[in-house]
């Protein structure tokens, strides 16, 4: 029993040790800690970093596309999410050549989980940031979506957590926050007033380790993971902010 424990003990001890060190990845890619109070309010709009995770393997790099998506196809249905701003949008059906609007509202991701649909809309304009979440439970059979809950922040990006087989939350990065949806349909804060904000504006989003990645202009901000804290690290190239 004793010997039982000891090996169980010294092969925990390995994967511990083989775990990289988030500090150690990031300046491969030539990412430091930045102090993000010396920020300021200067706004950046190019340089931007896309994160992903691939074979197990984290990926920074400087070109890549949104992780969100707004048209689905469900074999003889498509659907069809429009963002136009302040001018509006909605989520449209294409089914047998008709077409019909299912809801209004800034469609900025459409998640399939299982045979559901779910719809992530907001808009930040001026003074104002929100959006809702709702879903259509099974997107093969269209219909008016249910509105599970309301956003107190206007969403950005969507990633649904897949780490655990039996508790898969959707993620959501807000204009200026991190947010949870859980199975049971509840809606966590994880993380408020981001530093992000209007001065850099979120690529992507995914999981890696003990930390949620978000790519952003010049670099990546790290929040752990998986309830998230107020503790972000925000990993910059030498030149930025210069």
């Amino acid at each position: 029993m004793k010997k039982c424990l000891f090996t169980l003990l010294f092969l925990s001890s390995l994967v511990l040790a083989e775990e990289p060190d988030l500090d150690a990845l990031m300046e491969e890619h030539n990412l430091k800690p930045y102090p993000i109070e010396k920020i300021g309010h200067r706004q950046f709009f190019t340089n931007h970093k896309y994160v992903r995770v691939e074979s197990g393997k984290l990926i920074v790099e400087s070109d890549g596309e949104s992780t969100n998506n707004t048209k689905l196809s469900v074999g003889d249905v498509q659907y069809i999410g429009t963002n136009n701003g302040e001018w509006g949008g909605k989520l449209e059906v294409i089914q047998d050549g008709v077409s019909k609007e299912l809801m209004k509202g800034n469609i900025v991701h459409l998640l399939p989980i299982g045979k559901k649909l779910y719809i992530i809309e907001g808009l930040a304009h001026l003074s104002m940031s929100g959006g809702s979440i709702s879903v259509i439970e099974d997107m093969e059979k269209p219909e008016i979506p249910r509105r599970i809950t309301l956003l107190p922040d206007a969403p950005r990006l969507v990633y649904l957590d897949t780490t655990r087989a039996d508790f898969q939350p959707i993620i959501i990065v807000g204009y200026r926050s991190l947010m949870e949806l859980n199975p049971f349909e509840q809606l966590d804060i994880l993380h408020w007033d981001g530093f992000w904000s209007y001065k850099l504006s979120p690529t992507s989003i995914t999981r890696y380790q003990n930390n949620f990645l978000i790519g952003l202009p010049f670099g990546v901000a790290a929040i752990p993971a998986p309830r998230g804290s107020q503790e972000i690290v925000f990993y910059a190239e030498p030149e930025f902010n210069k």
